[in-house]
This record gives structure tokens, C-alpha cells and sequence, in this order.
């Protein structure tokens, strides 16, 4: 950025600050604008219009290799860009709103006014965003004025320079700057920020810089572009704090006041009380009061405002009643994050009007999250994993709608760049959620690829989407989306720069490659269980070695080009934008699920592995027949028998005894409606087990009290094992089956997996006892259950698990026999 400062300083000496032009035609409304020969006008009195002219001047140069002068005074041009307020021009045409601005053509002027400041600020993004561009040449179509004020004040995303995120951590504070002007192009009006306590912390390989050095750069980088610098500072979230007691909470008080004593600007303090921190509500909120104070002192206009997040039913009652006090000036609002037990209806309901609420939406992660894919593939669960490129403008646009009436705005949760996308859609729909999609799309197009491709970039971001809906075998829009992003990417001129183009080229090759892989391992399988389906001719051992070396194709890539491709994107992105995409070096991702897809593409995605252990344990087996009928359970793993039925629960299309009392429209987040689950579960053991452990340790935090500790000895799993159907907060799972025969006796037989290893109680028809608290099997085999007639004979029988102990129920396979 500031070799780019220094080059248009110099071209501006040797072309000077008036280009005189004979003036043309008066500019109108509906047509077509040159701005090639068009200079700026900063008429604003403070440092952020000033920052706001230099931004676009900057911003159009790159697009258009054209460097507009910035000048203080209107001189003989044909067309002028002037930037300011209604304070320096008196205009009344400018919404009466905070951060409200105008758009408009006067005489030979374009005018990008603001309420205030940041206003004038946003002016000039949407400009950005307007004009067209191609080597050499700018121009605007406006057919009309633009006036318009936000709809919500808070539209924040968290960029949080930790090793925990995929490219943040990688960054230098020009790459942070450039990222947060596009993020201002589209309306975002505030940088969340991670502090550290310890100053001369860096938590991770690729650092540049310690985390407290970069974090203060960052709030005065922010602060110059007008934002407001928040900072997300949990309490009790590394083992070494403990505020339930007098001495623990003066240190902790301590630890922040140095802290915030470090930074040179902060205008909001966001305290989760759950993921991350550990702090009982009841000793939260008295450490907050006193904290305030401290905050105050160092900086007078700072907010303060903590979450419930994990916060259980005692900590929730105790939390609501504790807001009602009346001397509670010092909390300004109430943050609705991942982990709340209870809706945004209840939340507002239950907080008194004065307080606010900010949503901490997870719109970075398609598993394990707070908003999981809807109707995932189990392929794509185990492959992309849980932070791939996810430009999701359909369902982010819902889940934001969904709640925008309860809430005062945004801030995001975010690890990297590869929700980019997500996070300009909440920009503008926190500005105007009546905003077109299709018209976003294409201006988000239009800034990153240029008008030529916009179009087809913004059918491309709807179409990686949709790769994602339905069986990933069947779906054919994945071929298609991957011809088109080649496409685009062949005809984008800086692609070797462009982390975008290189990012959403990835992801349509990896889904495509995943798809391939799919289809081929499926058809290994069914070839392995065919050569399976021979051992009483052939022999169990030569039947098992057939198998074996047939599920073995799976070793030769089904298509290595495709797999070469997708490799030789990870150098480009690691350069472009600091893309970790393994944790092998030079990439050093923290995890395989941070964003690491390179790690993943030899992951089966077939029951290869189960397989070949259970094939170990049969050739162990003494008895031929007990051999034989191992195989046969294999075979028939999946057939319930006449008249039978079987759920595979978590795979798309394979459970429809699961009832939904509410739709996926109506709650995105699974909250009170059962949702799939997908565990961690990589062919890796030695990540397998970190997993595990990782996993362990989330738990015994989310319930606040000590959980036993799984077996820790490898099982390999199946696929019908690596997702589940699984509820909440004490939610019942129900599965309701219709048509069966009143005479018959039938049978259950249940596979209960999934990593929060829940106690669950299973009841038949509200009155049947199928069987009490039982803990989830170590290590995974199904179990058996005779259904009483009495609960059958009606024809209908409805099962309801309800969880004992642990985070949520979660169910994998049910098959219901009859005798």
C-alpha cells in the first residue's frame, strides 16, 4: 500500500494537480459518464474524507490503471468527484441518520455526501462499487439519486490476527488495510479485533509480528478509515484465570487494565461468556461491573456487552434476572452468539428494551457450527470439511432475514478469508436488506473480475452453492460449475494475483474431484461386497483378499489431472493471501480443519477402512461359519428384512422417520429441531486422536463439569457412522413410523455414535420403556431392543430419545425388524 501511495505521489508531481479540459456536455441522469480525465475534490474538513478521497482514487487506479488527481478546489474540468458532508456543504437532501449519504449528479459534479464522516466514507465505496472499469478508461451509469441511511448500527466482522484463523495470522497490516476497504465498499462499519494479555505473544508459526504489536497497528488502521475498534476478550478461557475468587479477579482486572492501557483506540468491548471463556454467570457479571470502570478510564466513549453463549438453565435464569437491576448503565448491549440455549425471540423477550443485541453469527464454518449446511453430503462433510471456500448467498441471506427483527446488527464470526462472500452479503443486507442478490452478485463480480465477467461470476458463486444441495452423486451442477469457473478463470487478466479467482477456481475443482472420487469408490465397494458375497466358494481368506485389493483401486487417483490441478493452486493462494491449506509447512495450517483441504484429498469416502478392520477380526475368527456369517452381516448390513425398514440418519435422503417440529426455513441453527451431525474423522490416526482429545475438552467446558473420557483405542467407522441425526439442549429426538402391522412383533436395533457421547433414555409411544440410560457403546456396535406389541398395535409407533447426561442426543443408524 504504501509503494502504491509513494507511486501516485510521484506521477502526480510530473502530471501536476490541474488536468484543463475544454468542458463538454452538462452530465445527466441516465447516461453514460467518462471519468478518465475526472478529478477529486476533497471538500471534508477531517482526516476520514481525506482517507475516503484517497481510497478512491487508489481503489479506481488499480481497476483502471487511471490516477484521478485529488485536489481542494473546482477548477474548468468537465466532470468533478467531490466528497464531503452536510457540514462542509449544507446539503439537506442526506438522510437524517448516522453514517446516511447521497449520491448525486449537480451540474458537472458527482457528489458523494455523508451525514458525517463515515458516511462520506461510504459514499465512496458504493461508487466503487458502481462505476465500470477497463484498462484505461472509468465510467457511471446513475439513472437516478442515491439516498439511503443503514438499517442496522452495528455491521462488524471479527479479523482476528490468531493462529486459529487459515490466512489472518499470515498477514501484514497493508494486506489487513486492503481487506478492510472491501469490506467497506459493501457497508461494514467496524473491525472486531482479538487482544492477547501476554505482549509479546505469537501464537503460531506464521506470524510476522507478536499479536499485541499487529492488534494496536490495527486499531489505529481501523480507527483512520472512521470504524469502530472492538475488541473480543473472553474470561477464565485458558485454565490460568479464575475470577471466583477475590485475588483471581484483581489479577484478572489487572491483566486488562495493562491491556487496555496498550491499545490506542478501543470503542467496544465484547466479553463471551462461553466459547471461549469459562467464568460462571454468577461471577461474570459482578467481574464485568467492576471492569467497566477500568475500561472507562482508559478510554472514556468505550461500550461494554457479554453473551450467554453454553451459559446452562441456573446461568440463564440467573443472567436475565441480573439484567433487570436498575443500575446497569455500564452494559450497552447483549450478544446473541454460537452455543445460546435459547432463540433470539426468548433472548429479547427476556431483556429489558434499554439493552441491545448483537448477533455473533458463525457464517465461516459448514459443520460443528452454529448454522451447519443444510442437507450436507456425508462426501462433502469428510472432504471439504468444515472450512472450505463457501460462498453460500442463498442461505446467508435467509438466516440473516430470519432474525433482523430482533436484533440492532452484526458481527461475525471469522477464521479467514474463504467466507468472504458471506461476510459482504451481511454488509449489505445490514445496510438495506431489501437488497436485489442477483445485483450484489454482480457488483461483487464486477469489482474483482471486471464487467466483462461479472455476469458469469455471479451465476458461478450461486452455483458452487448448489454443488453442495442434494446427493453428491446426482447432482449436476457440480460439472457445470466447474466448466464455468475454468472459464472465468482463463479469461481473468491478473489471475496469478487474484486470491479470489484462484479461491473459487479451487473449490469448483475440489467439488469436482470429490464427486469423481465418490463415484468410484462407490463402485469399488459394491465390487469388494460382490467378491465378499463368493467366500463359501472360494474360500473366506480369497474372498477377503479379493475384496481387499479391489477397495485398494481407490489408491490410484480416478483422476490425477484434476487432483494435479487443485494442487497447484495451494503455492499460488499461500502467496496471494497467506492461504494455509495444510498443516504441512510452507502452509502450517493449526489443524486439518482449518481450512487444510490439500490434507484431505486422499480421504476415503467409502467403508474402506471399517472394512479392512473388520476383515482383520474375521480372519482371526477360529469357526468357518462364524467367518460366513460375519460376511453376511456385511453384506446385509443395510437390509432390515420383509417388510422392515432402516434410517441411515445423517445421510441426505436415507431417514424419513426423523420429525422436524420446525423446518430448516424456520430455524437454521437446529436449535429445537434436529439437525445433522457430522464428528470428526480423518484417515490420519495420529489427528484422529488430537481430535478426539480437542473434542473431550469442548465438552467438559459446555456442560461445566467433568466428563468421562472416551476409549481412546481406534475404531475405524463407517460411513453411516460419520453423521448423525442429532438435537440440543435436551431437545427430544423423535422418529415416527406409520403402516406396520398390529399383530406383528417387531424389533429396533440402534447404533448410537457421535462425539458427544451422550446418555440417552429411549421411550416407544410416550408409555414404553425401551430402555433406560445408557451411554453411548465404546467401541460403536450397534444395539438390540424388542418393541412390546402392545406399543405396535395401532400400526403407528413414535420413538423419543431423550438425553440424560451430555451436550445433545445423537443417533446414527435404526433399523426397525419386524420378527
Amino acid at each position: 500500500m504504501q509503494r502504491l501511495v509513494h507511486r501516485i505521489e510521484k506521477l502526480l508531481t510530473c502530471l501536476g494537480t490541474l488536468l484543463l479540459v475544454v468542458p463538454t456536455s452538462t452530465p445527466s441522469f441516465g447516461t453514460t459518464l467518462d471519468l478518465t480525465r475526472t478529478v477529486i475534490i476533497d471538500e471534508g474538513r477531517d482526516s476520514i474524507t481525506s482517507k475516503a478521497a484517497l481510497m478512491l482514487q487508489e481503489e479506481l487506479a488499480k481497476r483502471s490503471g487511471i490516477i484521478l488527481p485529488i485536489i481542494k478546489k473546482a477548477s474548468s474540468h468537465d466532470l468533478v468527484i467531490r466528497i464531503g458532508t452536510t457540514t462542509s456543504t449544507g446539503d439537506k437532501q442526506v438522510p437524517d441518520a448516522k453514517e446516511a449519504y447521497r449520491i448525486s449528479i449537480d451540474g458537472n459534479s458527482i457528489n458523494l455526501l455523508g451525514r458525517d464522516p463515515r458516511g462520506a466514507m461510504f459514499a465512496v465505496g458504493h461508487l466503487i462499487r458502481l462505476a465500470d472499469y477497463s484498462e484505461g478508461k472509468i465510467s457511471l451509469t446513475l439513472t437516478k439519486p442515491i439516498a439511503t441511511m443503514p438499517d442496522v448500527p452495528f455491521r462488524v466482522h471479527q479479523l482476528a490476527y490468531r493462529n486459529t484463523a487459515n490466512t489472518y495470522d499470515a498477514w501484514t497490516i497493508e494486506m489487513y488495510e486492503q481487506y478492510i476497504r472491501e469490506l467497506i465498499f459493501f457497508g461494514c462499519n467496524g473491525i472486531e479485533i482479538i487482544p492477547c494479555l501476554e505482549p509479546d505473544k505469537k501464537d503460531g508459526p506464521v506470524m510476522k509480528e507478536t499479536m499485541r504489536t499487529m492488534n494496536r497497528k490495527l486499531a489505529t488502521l481501523i480507527h483512520s478509515y472512521g470504524l469502530d475498534v472492538w475488541l473480543w476478550s473472553p474470561v477464565m478461557a485458558d485454565g490460568c484465570e479464575d475470577i471466583t475468587n477475590s485475588e483471581g479477579t484483581k489479577l484478572a482486572w489487572e491483566k486488562r487494565q495493562a491491556m487496555f492501557a496498550s491499545y490506542p483506540y478501543i470503542d467496544h468491548l465484547f466479553v463471551p461468556g462461553g466459547d471461549d471463556g469459562d467464568a460462571p454467570a454468577e461471577h461474570l457479571m459482578p467481574f464485568l461491573k467492576g471492569l467497566f470502570p477500568l475500561l472507562k478510564t482508559l478510554h472514556p466513549q468505550a461500550k461494554l456487552w457479554v453473551s450467554n453463549q453454553t451459559f446452562t438453565t441456573a446461568e440463564n435464569n440467573y443472567f436475565f434476572d441480573y439484567l433487570q437491576q436498575d443500575d446497569l448503565d455500564w452494559l450497552t448491549g447483549v450478544v446473541y452468539g454460537p452455543w445460546t440455549k435459547i432463540g433470539h425471540q426468548e433472548m429479547r423477550a427476556r431483556i429489558p428494551n434499554r439493552i441491545q443485541i448483537r448477533r455473533y453469527p458463525d457464517i465461516n464454518h459448514t459443520v460443528r457450527c452454529q448454522y451447519p449446511v443444510k442437507d450436507w453430503d456425508p462426501v462433502f462433510a469428510n472432504t471439504v470439511g468444515r472450512e472450505p471456500m463457501m460462498p453460500q448467498p442463498s442461505a446467508q441471506r435467509h438466516i440473516y432475514l430470519r432474525y433482523r427483527p430482533i436484533t440492532n446488527g452484526f458481527g461475525t464470526y471469522s477464521d479467514g478469508i474463504h467466507d468472504d462472500l458471506n461476510k459482504q452479503m451481511w454488509n449489505v443486507l445490514g445496510w438495506d436488506p431489501r437488497t436485489d442478490p442477483n445485483v450484489f452478485l454482480e457488483e461483487y463480480g464486477k469489482l474483482w473480475w471486471g464487467p466483462a465477467l461479472a455476469q458469469d461470476v455471479a451465476l458461478g458463486l450461486q452455483m458452487l452453492e448448489e454443488n453442495w444441495q442434494g446427493p453428491i452423486l446426482e447432482n449436476e451442477t457440480i460439472t457445470k460449475s466447474l466448466v464455468l469457473w475454468e472459464n472465468v478463470s482463463t479469461h481473468c487478466h491478473d489471475f496469478d494475483s487474484n486470491w479470489r479467482a484462484q479461491m473459487y477456481l479451487l473449490r469448483a475443482r475440489y467439488d469436482a474431484f470429490v464427486q469423481k472420487k465418490a463415484q468410484a469408490e462407490q463402485q469399488y465397494e459394491k465390487q469388494a461386497l460382490s467378491a465378499l458375497a463368493k467366500a463359501s466358494v472360494v474360500g473366506v481368506p480369497q474372498a477377503i483378499a479379493n475384496a481387499t485389493a479391489l477397495l485398494a483401486q481407490a489408491d490410484t487417483p480416478s483422476t490425477p489431472g484434476l487432483l494435479e490441478s487443485i494442487k497447484q493452486l495451494g503455492p499460488m493462494l499461500l502467496k496471494s493471501i497467506g492461504y494455509q491449506l495444510s498443516v504441512r509447512g510452507p502452509y502450517f495450517a493449526r489443524n486439518p480443519e482449518r481450512g487444510a483441504m490439500l490434507d484431505w484429498l486422499d480421504q476415503p469416502v467409502n467403508d474402506r477402512l471399517w472394512l479392512e478392520q473388520r476383515f482383520q477380526h474375521i480372519l482371526l475368527l477360529d469357526d468357518h461359519a462364524a467367518q460366513l456369517k460375519a460376511l453376511k452381516e456385511i453384506i446385509d448390513w443395510t437390509k432390515p428384512g420383509p417388510e422392515g425398514f432402516y434410517d441411515n440418519l445423517g445421510t441426505i435422503g436415507q431417514f424419513a422417520h426423523v420429525v422436524y417440529p420446525q423446518t430448516w426455513h424456520q430455524d437454521p441453527s437446529g436449535l429445537h429441531s434436529p439437525r445433522v451431525a457430522f464428528p470428526y474423522y480423518k484417515a490420519d490416526h495420529a489427528t484422529f486422536q488430537l481430535s478426539q482429545e480437542t473434542f473431550q475438552s469442548a465438552n467438559i467446558s459446555f456442560e461445566k463439569k467433568p466428563n468421562s473420557i472416551a476409549n481412546s483405542h481406534r475404531q475405524e467407522l463407517r460411513m453411516s457412522w460419520q453423521s448423525q441425526i442429532a438435537t440440543h439442549f435436551g431437545d427430544p429426538l423423535r422418529m415416527l413410523y406409520h403402516g406396520l402391522d398390529p399383530t406383528a412383533q417387531y424389533r429396533l436395533k440402534v447404533t448410537y455414535a457421535g462425539r458427544y457421547h451422550p446418555t440417552m433414555s429411549l421411550i416407544a409411544n410416550g408409555g414404553y420403556l425401551i430402555h433406560g440410560p445408557l451411554k453411548q457403546p465404546v467401541p460403536i456396535l450397534p444395539v438390540e431392543f424388542r418393541i412390546p406389541r402392545a406399543a405396535t398395535q395401532n400400526g403407528t409407533l413414535e420413538l423419543e430419545w431423550n438425553l440424560v447426561e451430555g451436550r445433545g442426543c445423537m443417533v446414527s443408524e435404526v433399523w426397525l425388524m419386524k420378527d
